[in-house]
């Protein structure tokens, strides 16, 4: 087969338009195996989140085969939604009104061919500020030695997930073989998996399935939305699956993140608000695990599988009750312009935050990290442990109004000492020591655990084995 074959597939389709100016959908009727043949899942994966489509999972789809192979009566008549390349569908008018010859073209070219395509694919998504960030990042995403990992710190982060993975792309295109042969394997197979015209939207277990059946064909009702655009597919992909069985928050965090740029994302804002989502909230564990200056780098789990083992769940409760502090943190950001105007900057107050809390508690934070968690990392340690430094800071708040001096918030070099000094009576010991109250992931235990915090910090760190959180019944 050469490079250049062209395959082809034929359906009689009814074409179905919404509303007035409403894209043209076709409804066909499509066999599992042949849809297959040129459709795909742009699935997420732990080392390529860029698809949008939930991971695939093998007993949703023996289900669904063995309930189809059960009995000829079952049918699942929900229709498979599958987004067409433009470029690949053509439609042409019988002579019965609204149905049409509808045939999918296929062209078969080779992995360096289809790499190229998608690099330049990926570029032309990306806004200015974006493609600028690439710039930088192109020679760095060719090496992956600690050397490297430093430079890439110092030229700052690309803009967005879409960013860094256009200069990866570059670089594998200038020399594949110089990537890690990780990184090889997942770009490949992203490529494999985006290669085709169709992305299945909607359905991918059906698909699948229905494709198992040994006795016979399983034909499916199959809408086809051509020339459907990424930042289209990400939005409808969420609609659809929010309302049948919603994504979790990490899912839709996660998918709009990963899969869009931030230029896509500007572009869907209203729409997404409209449609209950914070586009700008799910940037935030994100950037939580892959901005340099991140005490959290690499340690989110978005459930993919990889190296992260805070619950993504968990770390953006704690992102957001800094970024959004509650109302009795009110004070803390008068006269702060990043909560003022409710910039992204207060991200970075929030990283200048935990990487003080990092560096207080350096060696259990390291233990942690080489463990996959420890007391430190419970979802109730941290997000007492940053209510307790809050209110430290509103505490010193009024004594530094009579001094003339700003919020404890207002500049993140101060912040940063003044987390230190309210941890000073709070011993590393107090996270290593065995906690016998085990349940503390509720609104009552979680103020039991405050209360503890402050009572360590009255005795000055000492005498922690007196203490209920400590004694063993």
């Amino acid at each position: 087969m050469t490079n250049d074959q062209v395959r082809t597939f034929q359906y009689t389709a009814l074409v179905v338009r919404q509303q007035p100016g409403a894209p043209d959908m076709y409804l066909a009727s499509i066999p599992a195996a042949g849809l297959l043949e040129w459709a795909d899942v742009p699935s997420a994966k732990a080392d390529y989140m860029a698809g949008y489509q939930r991971v695939y999972n093998e007993g949703r789809a023996k289900d669904i085969k063995e309930f189809l192979e059960n009995d000829v009566n079952n049918i699942t008549p929900g229709a498979i939604v599958v987004a067409v390349d433009g470029a690949a569908i053509n439609a042409h008018p019988t002579s019965v009104d609204g149905v049409l010859n509808v045939t999918v073209s296929v062209t078969d070219a080779s992995f360096e061919l289809r790499l190229a395509k998608h690099r330049e694919f990926f570029s032309s998504r990306l806004s200015e500020a974006e493609a600028r960030s690439v710039d930088s990042l192109i020679e760095l995403a060719k090496s992956s030695n600690s050397e490297a990992e430093s430079d890439a710190d110092e030229a700052g982060i690309p803009e967005s997930y879409i960013a860094a993975l256009t200069a990866e792309l570059a670089a594998a295109c200038d020399d594949f073989d110089s990537l890690p042969v990780p990184r090889q394997k997942a770009i490949r197979q992203y490529i494999e998996s985006v290669s085709k015209p169709g992305l299945i939207i909607d359905g991918q277990h059906r698909v699948f399935g229905a494709k198992d059946v040994s006795l016979h064909d399983v034909y499916l009702p199959v809408v086809l939305l051509p020339g459907l655009g990424t930042a289209e597919q990400v939005f409808h992909f969420y609609v659809l699956n929010n309302k049948a069985k919603p994504l979790t928050p990490t899912e839709l965090r996660r998918t709009v993140s990963t899969s869009l740029t931030n230029q896509e994302i500007d572009s869907l804002w209203k729409r997404f608000e409209d449609s209950g989502v914070n586009p700008e909230a799910t940037r935030w564990t994100h950037k939580m695990n892959t901005d340099p200056k991140s005490p959290f780098r690499n340690l989110i789990d978005f459930g993919l599988g990889g190296g992260g083992f805070i619950k993504e769940n968990v770390a953006y409760q704690v992102v957001s009750k800094f970024v959004n502090m509650p109302r009795k943190y009110r004070t803390l950001q008068q006269g702060v312009p990043a909560w003022e105007n409710a910039t992204e900057e207060r991200l970075d107050y929030f990283f200048a935050f935990w990487a003080a809390i990092k560096e207080r508690y350096s060696d259990t934070w390291e233990s942690g990290v080489k463990s996959g968690g420890n007391q430190l990392f419970l979802k109730a340690a941290m997000l007492v442990l940053q209510e307790f430094v809050l209110d430290f800071f509103v505490s010193v708040k009024s004594v530094r109004d009579i001094e003339g001096k700003p919020s404890p918030i207002a500049d993140m070099e101060e912040l940063s000492a003044l987390v230190v000094a309210a941890l000073k009576f709070l011993p590393p010991e107090f996270f290593t020591l065995e906690w016998q109250e085990k349940q503390l992931d509720t609104s009552e235990r979680r103020t039991f655990l405050l209360q503890q915090m402050e009572m360590a910090k009255r005795n000055q760190g000492k005498f922690l084995g007196n203490q209920q959180l400590f004694k063993k019944s």
